[in-house]
């Protein structure tokens, strides 16, 4: 008698596509609740991504905004506070992003800033929503290849005002954040208030650095 392999069970499925019929860039973040045994006093989660099959474990990111309305964040934000970067060395004062949601439910993103000796940078990126519950965790780029958008970076909104007046903006891994507002040059105590949001989830408060003003862009 001739052994026989059993059949490959038939799933239906197209190449490419994840068990439940959804294709890769349709699966999203999962989220779970910490871990008890972890430090108490910051607001964290256990964040996985399995987009683009490349899956990503952030232990103790720090949790997002419950709910964002896009068309209203839409419009200018002012950074009145960063944590040093290189990719922003070269901005002096006069920082600032304009955001558009096109129809393609992108959001297209123009940043500004003031060099030191005078002349005006400028970036063009676009930005994707990974966690359509919420439209709190987006993915951004600045790089392009052959029309293609390569780098994409997390761009997580860590806190924001109930009128939409700031946004705390920042990376699962509490590298990079900025203190972004409507009005560019906000109270001093308002500043505080939103560097202390901060240092509450987690991120260093201590190493922000302020962002120069002056209105003239």
């Amino acid at each position: 008698m001739t052994d026989r392999l059993p059949p490959k069970p038939r799933t239906g499925q197209a190449s490419g596509e994840s068990p439940s019929g959804l294709s890769d860039w349709a699966e999203e973040i999962y989220t779970a609740p910490p871990d008890s045994r972890q430090r108490n006093d910051i607001d964290a989660q256990v964040t996985v991504s399995t987009r683009l099959r490349k899956p990503r474990v952030h232990l103790t990111a720090p949790s997002t905004v419950a709910q964002i309305d896009l068309n209203r964040y839409m419009g200018r934000w002012y950074e009145i506070a960063r944590l040093p970067y290189f990719t922003q060395r070269r901005c002096i004062q006069d920082v600032q992003a304009d955001y558009l949601l096109g129809d393609d439910g992108m959001v297209y993103v123009t940043n500004r800033c003031t060099h030191a000796d005078g002349g005006i940078g400028t970036a063009k990126g676009i930005a994707r929503v990974v966690d359509r519950k919420s439209n709190s965790r987006l993915e951004i780029s600045f790089r392009m290849l052959y029309g293609v958008h390569l780098l994409w970076d997390h761009y997580w909104v860590i806190g924001l005002g109930a009128d939409y007046e700031y946004a705390l903006v920042g990376q699962p891994s509490r590298r990079r954040g900025w203190v972004l507002a409507r009005d560019p040059k906000p109270s001093e105590d308002e500043v505080q208030q939103w560097l202390t949001e901060f240092a509450d989830k987690g991120f260093p408060a201590q190493a922000f650095e302020r962002t120069r003003q002056t209105g003239r862009t």
